[in-house]
């Protein structure tokens, strides 16, 4: 494409001569566009790399599901605060290991939707994510899932 741009450059100087007085101005003309596309390009690298930083590629987790009754009292202060001090959502917190989701970390779970981590737990180490539920009977229904598919929608500063 350059080459062509030269060529019709240089039958233009020969014909009207208005435009390049001689070969060297229109060689000089075609490096100084040659430049500026350079520069066009590596900033379109540079803003493709900026928008490769937030998206982010599906990862395999194995789900299980929690409510608030297990392991603490009805009566206690405690009761439904999380790990990061928020209280339970059904339909919002999650639990899962801060080292590989850090807390406020906003995920879409395929097959349950969008949630945040909220909480950590002792048996929730590496790719395992805890669900929140509101009751028993819920978690057991939602049982043990493998392999499913989660995408970071926006990472947590675990702060």
């Amino acid at each position: 494409m350059g080459e062509l741009i030269l060529s019709l450059l240089l039958a233009l100087s020969v014909c009207s001569n208005t435009e390049a007085q001689s070969v060297n101005q229109v060689r000089e003309m075609k490096n100084t566009t040659i430049k500026q596309e350079v520069k066009v390009a590596k900033l379109d690298k540079i803003e493709q790399v900026k928008n490769k930083k937030d998206t982010y590629k599906w990862e395999r987790f194995e789900l299980t599901a929690y409510t608030n009754n297990q392991g603490r009292s009805v009566h206690s202060k405690d009761y439904g605060r999380t790990a990061s001090g928020k209280m339970t959502k059904a339909g919002e917190t999650i639990a899962a290991d801060w080292r590989v989701l850090p807390k406020g970390t906003v995920v879409y779970i395929d097959g349950v939707g969008r949630r945040v981590v909220q909480d950590k737990g002792g048996a929730i180490k590496g790719h395992k994510i805890d669900v929140y539920v509101r009751t028993e009977n819920e978690a057991r229904q939602f049982g043990r899932k493998k392999h499913v598919k989660v995408r970071v929608i926006k990472w947590g500063d675990n702060k």
